[in-house]
């Protein structure tokens, strides 16, 4: 009677267990998922000389890499709080399971944040994990730096010269020289233009030093144009956008002798 007993109670068992099992594979089936990547780059800045839009390419000028998708950096989080991953896209495994239910996930690209061929991107998105299924994600991401370019007419670099324009933002400068027709990225703040010219008039030279500060915005381009007068005088105009905002004075020198 034991015996039976003690099989009746072991054959309970392994039928209790194998139900767990289907259980709890059937469990896994239903709650995990897959999850792949892409990123979707906004490619246009507002360039507001001329109140229209161009490609960050054509505002950054010769050099400028657009990142791939693969360099950029991601963030999952589910809204738990219970998972986190960070990594690049490339690094990221599409076999990975994910358990079901709702993330975020946010893309970063930082290529050093100011200079030259230096563009900051970044993007989110929510997705929702279905069990057994791959959610492909789409990241919008945008420029979140602002773009400096810097115009020196032939006749403004007749009359002056000048080793470097600086432009300064968050405590980072970047240098313009006359021939440098390249766009920097910069901090979207407050961001400062300034140098020192020296004009030569009469056999005698004279220098000043400017400075002068502007306010900048994510994904919008700034052209700023140094220009002289080819009818005389002893001053030269930096132009923001349309319209004049600096007039630098050289006192009794005459640019034109």
């Amino acid at each position: 009677m034991k015996l039976r007993n003690l099989t009746l109670c072991a054959l309970a068992m392994i039928s209790l267990m194998a139900c767990n099992d289907s259980d709890n594979a059937a469990d896994k089936g239903a709650e995990s998922g897959f999850l792949t990547f892409s990123v979707a780059t906004a490619d246009d800045v507002e360039n507001i000389t001329r109140a229209d839009k161009i490609t960050i390419s054509s505002a950054a000028g010769s050099g400028y890499t657009a990142p791939a998708d693969a360099d950029f950096t991601i963030k999952i989080n589910d809204e738990d709080g219970k998972y986190s991953w960070t990594g690049t896209v490339a690094e990221w495994v599409p076999t990975t399971a994910l358990k079901e239910g709702n993330y975020t996930v946010t893309a970063e690209f930082n290529n050093g944040a100011v200079g030259f061929n230096s563009p900051v991107f970044e993007g989110k998105a929510d997705f929702i994990i279905k069990g057994g299924e791959t959610t492909p994600v789409e990241i919008p991401v945008k420029l979140m730096n602002a773009i400096v370019r810097m115009t020196f007419t032939d006749m403004f670099k007749n009359y002056y010269s000048f080793e470097k324009i600086t432009v300064t933002s968050q405590s980072n400068a970047v240098d313009f020289t006359a021939d440098e027709t390249r766009g920097a990225f910069i901090e979207a703040t407050t961001f400062k233009v300034e140098g020192t010219l020296t004009s030569q008039a009469q056999g005698a030279a004279a220098t000043r030093t400017f400075s002068k500060e502007y306010q900048a915005k994510p994904t919008q381009c700034y052209s700023i144009k140094f220009d002289a007068s080819n009818i005389g005088g002893n001053a030269f105009d930096i132009t923001f956008g349309d319209e004049p905002t600096e007039t630098i004075n050289f006192g009794d020198i005459d640019v034109n002798e």
